[in-house]
């Protein structure tokens, strides 16, 4: 079985995102979690915004 990988986006009430790829959303949840450690802001404050085959496009 192929490990497909997708982004997932977060975003807090404030607007701060964090996109990251991730082949589960069980391992999304991690990453997010050690990412919003990371930043200073719960956990719980991020939502799960969008979960995409490719990165958002930055102009």
């Amino acid at each position: 079985m192929a490990n497909k990988k997708s982004y997932y986006a977060f975003e807090d009430p404030s607007g701060t995102t964090i996109e990251f790829q991730a082949t589960s959303l069980q391992q999304a949840m991690v990453i997010k979690k050690k990412k919003a450690i990371e930043l200073g802001i719960p956990k719980e404050a991020f939502e799960l915004t969008t979960i995409r085959k490719k990165p958002t496009q930055s102009a």
